[in-house]
């Protein structure tokens, strides 16, 4: 019987108190993205947001910062990446209530990841409900759908009990925190 130990080399961040807690959601997300990486499953990294520096401070010689910043073009997603031979898109998001606010994505990542899956890509969003401590991960047409529902009745969120019904339930654990390509597996690898 082989035996499966965590990975020495993965270093999990302590959770520090000034840090947001998308931060440590997205912290999880990266983490679990490296254990794939290292252990051969997929290739996904956090895709950076793309900015123009217009000042930078430089308070001691090694300690410059950037003081004023803004974005050049709107970001797509959080997430890309190959899995199972397939490219693999999505946007993470995380709400403090039972319910998630259609309002916090933004129209140009929806139609992103709607793209994809018209190009045969797997994608999808990720929200964490933190209050049930529950990730549930919704493919992007079912999360469409879910966004036409909500126009025609007047639906601005996904309840968790609508995510419980139409996603699938993400693991959560040590190795790896948040193992989300278990749930990629139960929806499109059927």
């Amino acid at each position: 019987m082989k035996v499966k130990y965590p990975n020495p080399s993965i270093k999990i961040e302590k959770p520090n108190k000034s840090k947001s807690h998308g931060m440590l959601f997205e912290n999880g997300l990266n983490i679990s993205n490296e254990y794939y990486r290292i252990h051969n499953r997929a290739i996904i990294y956090k895709k950076p947001t793309p900015i123009q520096v217009v000042k930078v401070e430089y308070p001691a010689r090694n300690k410059a910062r950037i003081a004023e910043a803004f974005y050049r073009v709107p970001s797509t997603t959080d997430y890309n990446g190959i899995y199972r031979g397939q490219y693999l898109d999505y946007e993470a998001k995380e709400t403090n209530n039972l319910s998630f606010a259609f309002k916090h994505i933004y129209p140009h990542q929806i139609e992103h990841l709607t793209k994809v899956a018209e190009m045969g890509g797997i994608a999808f969003i990720i929200i964490f409900y933190r209050k049930v401590n529950e990730i549930y991960l919704i493919d992007i047409k079912v999360f469409n759908e879910l966004v036409q529902l909500g126009e025609k009745g007047g639906l601005k969120s996904i309840p968790v009990e609508v995510a419980k019904a139409k996603g699938q339930l993400v693991t959560q654990g040590y190795t790896p925190p948040i193992d989300y390509l278990a749930a990629v597996d139960l929806i499109y690898f059927k």
